[in-house]
């Protein structure tokens, strides 16, 4: 099985590309996708860029170009719950868009609101979180998607009221329509950057790589694993 790996920012990516070997790129509209091998698994991975419609194109390009088995999307978020911290992790249970109309979504194609992670990936994520020598705080839960960096208090409540997240970010919930779409198993890990309030972009500024490289590290834990 080929792993398709999606990170939106180089941060996210970073330690990744330093564990691959047998290394080949090719740009595909503008984006470049690395196939290599990590921890003795085929791997493509691929900096999408921010936003959903870079994340849905890289995504796409994954399921037709590679024909990827599963797709992973690491990288960072912010907060949006009261027991998660900084530096914690959520992995997705389900996303949603805050930022679209989800009556709409259930009408047209795909029919659905809300994206399942996948079962078998979720319980590797956990076999390996618990096989970790670094103590990394966790939460199977809700990641809701925008193309927006939330930092106002104000917008931060009113997504919380409208789609109940754990976490929200920028291209999550797009990959996993990608997915659910070509019927691909999906995972989005995402390690707590900040807590999308008044203080986020300095938090942000301060713990983005050490969150991208926890998000990282555990999907490095998960190659080894699998089988």
């Amino acid at each position: 099985m080929i792993w398709g790996i999606i990170g939106a920012m180089p941060s996210e990516i970073a330690l990744l590309q330093t564990q691959m070997s047998n290394v080949k790129k090719e740009t595909i509209s503008g984006l470049t996708y690395q196939s290599g091998v990590i921890r003795g698994k085929e791997v493509v991975l691929c900096c999408s860029e921010i936003g959903k419609v870079n994340a849905a194109m890289c995504a796409q390009t994954l399921a037709l170009r590679y024909n990827v088995g599963c797709m992973i999307n690491t990288g960072v978020a912010g907060c949006t719950c009261d027991d998660l911290t900084v530096l914690d992790l959520v992995l997705s249970r389900d996303l949603v868009f805050h930022d679209y109309d989800w009556k709409l979504q259930e009408k047209y194609h795909p029919h659905t609101s809300s994206f399942p992670g996948d079962p078998g990936l979720i319980a590797l994520a956990q076999k390996a979180l618990a096989g970790m020598s670094e103590h990394i705080g966790y939460k199977l839960g809700r990641i809701a998607t925008g193309d927006v960096f939330v930092e106002d208090e104000g917008l931060r409540r009113s997504i919380i009221e409208r789609t109940h997240p754990d976490c929200v970010e920028m291209e999550g919930a797009a990959i996993a329509l990608v997915a659910y779409s070509n019927q691909i198993p999906c995972l989005v890990i995402r390690c707590m950057s900040d807590n999308a309030n008044g203080d986020a972009g300095m938090s942000f500024d301060t713990f983005e790589k050490i969150a991208a490289d926890h998000s990282a590290k555990l999907l490095l834990s998960m190659l080894e694993l699998a089988e």
